[in-house]
């Protein structure tokens, strides 16, 4: 992962990658995931760690299980970037705890708004089509 000491189990650092994927739009709802074997070839690890890090994911909702079709991201907009929220405020206590850790000043890191290319993705027809303009406004966040 990005951290330079992660001593968490390998299956959550791969959650934790995919999740990202999934919050920075490279897997959008409704699109289906690489299979186990293919993320257990680019992560370079046991396709039983992939399997537990895709029911990590199913857990919480990010990720549905088609029968045999595969995994697929959930179509529930709200949920994912919810999920997304949750995510960020854990990355910045993590962030303000380090920074105390060596003795810095906690400095609040640049947010970057979604570009327009961003949220023209989030219009695409979908569960994404339910969400009111006020909503939408009110979700426009940070894209990291």
């Amino acid at each position: 992962m990005n951290s330079i000491e992660n001593n968490s189990p390998v299956y959550l650092q791969v959650a934790e990658k995919l999740a990202t994927q999934i919050f920075g739009g490279k897997f959008e709802p409704g699109v289906q995931l690489p299979t186990v074997r293919e993320i257990a070839l680019s992560e370079r690890i046991n396709p039983n760690t992939v399997q537990k890090a895709l029911a990590e994911l199913e857990r919480d909702g990010l990720i549905l299980s088609r029968s045999t079709n595969g995994k697929f991201v959930t179509e529930d907009v709200e949920l994912i970037m919810q999920r997304r929220e949750e995510y960020a405020a854990e990355l910045t206590k993590s962030y303000e705890k380090k920074m105390q850790d060596v003795g810095a000043e906690i400095t609040i890191p640049k947010i970057l708004w979604l570009s327009d290319e961003q949220l023209k993705k989030l219009e695409k027809p979908s569960r994404v089509d339910e969400i009111d303009e006020k909503h939408k406004k009110e979700h426009k966040k940070w894209f990291f």
